[in-house]
C-alpha cells in the first residue's frame, strides 16, 4: 500500500513538473494547400511552383503509385486518417477533372475540424 502511494505521488510530481503541452492552432486553408502542393511536387519530382492546384494531378503526370504514396504523406503530415471510401469518392467522383491539390486540401481541412 505504501508503494502505491509513493508511486502515485511520483506520477503527480512528474505531471506537475512537465511542461504544459499546448495544442497547435489549426492550419489555414492556404497553408494546407501549399503543404499538399509541396508533398505532391516531391512525389512527382517537380518544383512546387510547377504544380497547378486546380488541375488534376493525374493530368499533370502523377501516377497511381505516386498517388498512394501522396495519401500516406498527407496523412502523416497532417495527422489525419483519410478513409479509403473518401479517397475513392474524391478520385472517381469526377473522372473528367480528376483529383486536384485543392480537393485534397478540402478533404484534409474537413478532417481537421473538431467534430
Amino acid at each position: 500500500m505504501r508503494t502505491a502511494a509513493m508511486l502515485a505521488a511520483a506520477v503527480l510530481a512528474v505531471s506537475v513538473m512537465a511542461p504544459r503541452c499546448e495544442a497547435l492552432p489549426p492550419l489555414t486553408y492556404a497553408e494546407i494547400v501549399e503543404t499538399v502542393r509541396e508533398l505532391a511536387s516531391r512525389e512527382m519530382g517537380r518544383k512546387a511552383a510547377d504544380i497547378d492546384t486546380v488541375r488534376s494531378l493525374f493530368a499533370q503526370g502523377l501516377t497511381e503509385n505516386q498517388f498512394s504514396a501522396l495519401m500516406v504523406d498527407i496523412q502523416d503530415e497532417f495527422g489525419v486518417v483519410l478513409r479509403d471510401d473518401e479517397v475513392a469518392r474524391l478520385k472517381w467522383n469526377d473522372p473528367v477533372s480528376g483529383v486536384s491539390v485543392r480537393q485534397l486540401a478540402d478533404l484534409v481541412s474537413r478532417h481537421q475540424r473538431p467534430e
